[in-house]
């Protein structure tokens, strides 16, 4: 059965679940097109704020599907390969450049893409029973799913060689520790509890205001500080003039 994605709204957060149990909610094509899709949807939607991406059931999500990886192989050419490969980079771009927050939930397994799907996100909550591997050498295969982009930038290159090229598996706390997750929670549940409260707390301020302090940040991680603080005067110009910006301001003066 192909993981489908689910999509439950609850005010202003928009929750969407990879929903392929008897698979460990695996990454299929299909998946990735319609994970892809619901983002987009999701930001035509002015009523959602934020997103949460969550696996059902106890887990996350083992990675990619290994039936369609297997289906690709039997593609009749490398461009018919590199296509099924642009459904995951889509998804994985969705992700990243969107400019609504994301959370991730995660429990037990988010192995491979999984693994840079969630670190693809926002804001990271995982449970104790939360393990991470880049399991990608193991398979004969190279990182996707932006991973090697990812990574690096967020544990240091060389603890990056290390989750890649041993492919070890790693727990909660240590992931932690890494910095590839913000908060660990005791079960699944509380995982889900815990990253849909962290939504609606972004979710209460200026969609555009967040918006535009993602792309700051990102910005910051490859462009240089004046061009930086030209960013931030463009960005806070175009907040500064918006009617939340100055209902905020009124009522903080007036405290």
């Amino acid at each position: 059965m192909t993981t489908t994605v689910e999509v439950v709204d609850d005010g202003p957060v928009r929750t969407l679940i990879l929903t392929g149990p008897m698979t460990l909610n695996a990454l299929a094509e299909s998946t990735a097109n319609a994970l892809h899709d619901e983002i987009l949807r999701a930001e035509r939607d002015d009523s959602v704020h934020a997103l949460v991406l969550t696996g059902a059931g106890e887990h996350f999500s083992a990675g990619g599907d290994a039936e369609g990886v297997l289906r690709a192989n039997d593609r009749p050419d490398d461009d018919a390969l590199l296509r099924f490969m642009r459904a995951y980079q889509r998804a994985a771009k969705a992700v990243w450049e969107s400019p609504l927050p994301i959370i991730a939930a995660v429990s037990g397994v988010a192995y491979g893409g999984a693994f840079n799907l969630a670190i693809a996100c926002d804001l990271v909550v995982c449970s104790r029973n939360a393990r991470f591997c880049q399991v990608f050498l193991r398979r004969g295969l190279v990182p996707d799913f932006g991973g090697a982009f990812l990574l690096p930038r967020i544990v240091g290159m060389q603890r990056a060689k290390a989750l890649m090229l041993l492919a070890d598996e790693i727990d909660a706390v240590t992931a932690y520790e890494y910095g590839l997750v913000n908060v660990v929670v005791d079960t699944p549940d509380e995982a889900r509890i815990h990253a849909l409260g962290l939504a609606h707390r972004i979710a209460a301020d200026s969609r555009l205001a967040v918006s535009l302090t993602k792309r700051l940040i990102h910005q910051s991680a490859s462009g240089s500080f004046p061009s930086a603080l030209e960013l931030e005067a463009l960005s806070q110009t175009m907040v500064l003039g918006s009617n939340t910006a100055r209902s905020a301001f009124e009522a903080f003066r007036e405290r």
